[in-house]
């Protein structure tokens, strides 16, 4: 935007202020022309306050903002409202704040911050009575951090939150992790004090790493850590010992990485480079010494007998049952059960002697013993049939406008002992959950990539290591093994 449409811009926002202020014209949404929608306008200007009454967000937005604004003190405004947003967040007017998100980013477009809070907030803060968050803001979180990487494309902040909170954390999109976190890594980072440039943190190139795995590319990860290594020893002076903490921390996830390479899929040659990288850290824990004793025990038996058992194999039979009912109006139960894993499954893997899960659970009491290996989680989605979550809409522009008559409801839950029972109630947030439209699907799925390494020891990182009779998929996620049911269902039974 240029310097000119910008002042436009903001006489605009005066003007409207003050007529808003003076009329408090009783509607919900503000409607500007299509230029001005494009830039992101078109959120109500009402919210209730804490004492449950309706307040004008414009107009409770001090004068001298504006006035500062046409003076020419842009940062200096965007400071002052960014303060004012503050004190929203500490009082729940969470539709206040995005405005005043808004307004900063025109104002100043290189306040970093603002980006990350208000997609971090329009990911997290918007939830129904239950906690769960609107999955409808999505979409305009990663725009908004989208603008702020256009306006700021020299550090790494912004690729990097695009990267690891949305799309690995929120979405589970590891390609598009990937994608941003590699431009992440090819950035520097700015003092916030002097603006002067330094290197991007370290972290960058390991989150890259973990990416990688999640997405089941091996060789890219191992190359990565042995960058996240390589990095930190050149970095390494004699009076700063982060860089070697950097170097040791790199090690140990490459070598366990390397491992379980072998444990899970019998890769002899990527054993021994695990062995070689964890024999090299000069001082080890408990558990890495147990582990490296146990893989050098593990090869010298392999390559004298030439049998490499595969920790995934056989696969694990889940036999997975699932059913839901409507409990009342927009209440629903989902129950089911899974054999994932029972403790059986863990007796004999390779990766015993690392995790001593099996012989820690006989030692126990009989009553107090597992029968299966608990945390696999399932995830839930009931949404309009339409929409299609593996491929959300990238807007060309950031606004906080959402279509209000879309149903889209996520959860999760655990298989707890084989089993699992979740009740869900939307009955009491209307307006996240309209059911507007007269079909629908319930779907419910495991993703081994979203999976925790124990139960990956078992199952693989790409599901290698489960089956089941009806309900393994290997369309949605190409390369994967994902359990997976959907249910169509019509408004009727579920109203």
């Amino acid at each position: 935007m240029t310097q000119g449409k910008k002042t436009v811009l903001i006489a605009v926002a005066l003007v409207a202020f003050i007529a808003i202020g003076v009329v408090q014209r009783p509607i919900n949404y503000l409607r500007y022309d299509e230029k001005a929608k494009s830039q992101g306008w078109g959120m109500a200007e009402t919210a209730r306050t804490g004492d449950g009454k309706a307040k004008n967000l414009l107009f409770d937005l001090p004068v001298q903002f504006f006035g500062a604004a046409a003076l020419g003190l842009r940062e200096a405004t965007a400071s002052l409202l960014w303060v004012r947003a503050d004190e929203f967040f500490h009082t729940g007017q969470y539709e206040a704040i995005l405005p005043i998100v808004r307004l900063v980013t025109w104002l100043d477009p290189q306040q970093i911050e603002v980006y990350t809070t208000g997609a971090w907030h329009l990911d997290y803060n918007f939830v129904d009575s239950e906690e769960r968050s609107d999955r409808r803001y999505i979409p305009p979180a990663v725009r908004l951090l989208e603008e702020g990487v256009e306006n700021n494309p020299g550090i790494y902040n912004l690729y990097f939150e695009l990267a690891w909170t949305h799309y690995f954390q929120k979405a589970k999109k590891y390609d598009k992790a990937i994608y941003w976190m590699k431009r992440a890594q090819d950035k520097v980072a700015r003092d916030v004090n002097t603006g002067k440039v330094i290197p991007r943190p370290a972290y960058v190139a390991r989150m890259l790493a973990h990416c990688y795995e999640k997405a089941g590319m091996f060789d890219e990860c191992e190359a990565q850590w042995k960058r996240c290594m390589s990095e930190a020893a050149a970095a390494r002076t004699a009076a700063d010992s982060t860089s070697y903490q950097e170097e040791i921390i790199a090690r140990k996830n490459l070598g366990l990485f390397l491992l379980r390479r072998g444990w899970r899929y019998g890769d002899l040659a990527a054993y021994e480079r695990g062995i070689k990288v964890i024999d090299d850290i000069v001082n080890m824990d408990p558990v890495q010494k147990r582990a490296l004793e146990a893989a050098k025990a593990s090869l010298a038996r392999w390559k004298a007998t030439g049998i490499v058992p595969r920790d995934v194999k056989p696969p694990v039979d889940v036999n997975f049952k699932v059913a839901w009912k409507r409990v009342k109006s927009k209440v629903i139960r989902i129950k089911g059960s899974a054999d994932m894993a029972a403790v059986e499954e863990y007796r004999n893997l390779e990766s015993e002697p690392y995790t001593n899960y099996y012989a820690s659970n006989v030692k126990r009491p009989v009553y107090a013993r597992d029968k299966f290996r608990n945390g696999a989680r399932l995830k839930i989605m009931l949404v309009d049939y339409d929409y299609d979550f593996w491929n959300l809409p990238e807007p060309k522009y950031f606004s906080w406008d959402i279509d209000r008559s879309q149903t889209v409801m996520w959860d999760d839950t655990a298989i707890h002992n084989g089993k699992f029972d979740i009740l869900i109630d939307m009955s009491k947030d209307p307006q996240i959950y309209p059911f507007a439209k007269d079909k629908y699907k319930l779907v419910i799925w495991l993703n081994p990539q979203e999976s925790a390494d124990f139960i990956q020891d078992r199952i693989g990182w790409k599901g290698e290591g489960m089956t089941d009779k009806q309900f393994v998929n290997t369309t949605i996620n190409p390369g994967y093994r994902m359990l997976f049911k959907e249910f169509i269902i019509q408004k009727r039974d579920i109203i």
